[in-house]
């Protein structure tokens, strides 16, 4: 017995150390684990913190094209008012028949008829249809419409047809009967330019809205 226990306390610092050595491994194995977490939640701090930068980089360039969007649709709603103002504000049918016959007299065409039509509405401005018809040479005719595209007002030739007329001739030209639908404009008064941008930098909307 007492050789046993001089055995046991002659082999106590080798328990001691093997003790010892359990209790850093315990401490080292705590340690790994811990620092991996560690590791892990500094990784997803990074992979947030890119996202993050992302992010503010999308903001950024939404903000800087939104600024742009804004000045562009600004500009067009301003150039549409700008068209719209052109435009006389009624359509007076004495007036402009007049100022077709005018024309007409003035190259000395002898038959000719117009006839006002109806207003139609749209978005930006009011149009009005004038059926002309008249019996006149090709030279007077491409004169006259030429002298309503330089006219003070706008007008647009929707329809035009030309037919040669049945045994006429003026001197060395061809008489033709010719009839055109010609439309006069008159804007709109209901219509507003009406710009609404939205704040949206996921999707970057920018959006032009026009009321009437």
């Amino acid at each position: 017995m007492k050789n046993l226990s001089t055995q046991f306390f002659k082999n106590l610092h080798i328990l001691i150390i093997l003790y010892a050595l359990y209790g850093l491994w315990v401490f080292w194995d705590e340690h790994s684990m811990a620092m991996d977490q560690m590791n892990m939640q500094s990784q997803n701090l990074d992979n947030e913190i890119v996202a993050s930068q992302k992010r503010l980089s999308e903001v950024q360039e939404f903000i800087k094209k939104r600024d742009e969007y804004k000045l562009r649709v600004e500009e067009v709603a301003k150039n549409i008012e700008a068209v719209q103002r052109q435009l006389p504000p009624e359509i007076v049918d004495n007036q402009i028949i007049n100022f077709f016959k005018g024309e007409l007299t003035s190259l000395n065409v002898k038959e000719s008829d117009v006839v006002p039509g109806v207003e139609n509405a749209t978005t930006y401005f009011i149009s009005k249809d004038y059926k002309l018809t008249s019996k006149a040479t090709f030279l007077q005719m491409l004169i006259f419409f030429e002298r309503i595209g330089t006219a003070a007002r706008i007008y647009n030739i929707s329809e035009l047809s030309m037919d040669v007329a049945q045994g006429g001739r003026k001197g060395r030209f061809q008489v033709i009967d010719a009839t055109a639908n010609i439309q006069a404009y008159r804007f709109n008064p209901d219509f507003k330019v009406e710009v609404r941008l939205e704040n949206n930098p996921a999707s970057g909307a920018v959006n032009e809205g026009g009321g009437e």
